[in-house]
């Protein structure tokens, strides 16, 4: 919902543009198929409203002794003012966006693996890691095209930025079984199994930048 007012809000205010604007279309990552509307509004700058949508991947594997099914859906709605510094094509953009990023991981234990150090049978044994970007996030980038133009017809884009924000984690796991002994006698504890879950917090926390890219076409009218 979010995504959706936002976009209209962009469009809205650029719908009673008189002069030359363009619409656009392209590929990129996060949510795979752009979708937009560029209006200059100046000899140096312009606004536009996009939508990314599209991602929705589901993978199997196996890592480490754990049976891995994982998922990604990304989509995003943005808006953002560019501003042409030297007069041509290359531009700096800044804006925001409302995002819809989630990824999820379902493991089973099929074998032994390590927990905090400590070799471990996880057979049978499940683990769930849930992760969520920001709804919404500024994002801060450079691109090529969309400046002012008396030129009609089709164009060339691209943009590469990034979203600031973290991850959400939440993390279930029922590992919190009797002890279990490896081969040299150590014991996996619930403290192993809390430090394992602590780290891999912090590992996905630590990253507070998403990347994004798109590249594609445009239509003056």
């Amino acid at each position: 919902m979010k995504q959706k007012l936002l976009l209209l809000a962009v469009l809205s205010t650029l719908g009673g543009a008189t002069q030359a604007q363009d619409i656009y279309g392209g590929v990129g990552l996060p949510g795979l198929v752009t979708l937009g509307y560029a209006r200059p509004m100046g000899s140096n700058w312009g606004l536009r409203g996009e939508y990314a949508g599209g991602m929705n991947i589901n993978k199997d594997g196996d890592q480490d002794g754990v049976t891995v099914k994982g998922s990604l859906k990304a989509s995003r709605a943005g808006a953002f003012a560019d501003w042409f510094p030297f007069g041509g094509g290359f531009r700096l953009v800044g804006g925001v966006t409302a995002n819809d990023i989630k990824a999820n991981l379902n493991g089973v234990g099929s074998a032994t693996t390590k927990i905090n150090g400590v070799t471990v049978d996880t057979t049978g044994k499940i683990l769930n890691v849930e992760l969520a970007y920001p709804s919404t996030t500024p994002y801060l980038g450079i691109g090529y095209g969309h400046q002012a133009s008396t030129d009609k017809g089709f164009g060339f884009y691209a943009d590469l930025g990034v979203m600031f924000g973290t991850f959400k984690t939440n993390v279930n796991q029922n590992l919190t079984t009797t002890p279990t002994l490896n081969a040299n006698g150590n014991q996996v504890t619930q403290a192993d199994i809390d430090a394992q879950t602590k780290s891999m917090r912090d590992s996905v926390s630590s990253l507070s930048v998403l990347p994004s890219v798109s590249i594609g076409l445009t239509y003056r009218y």
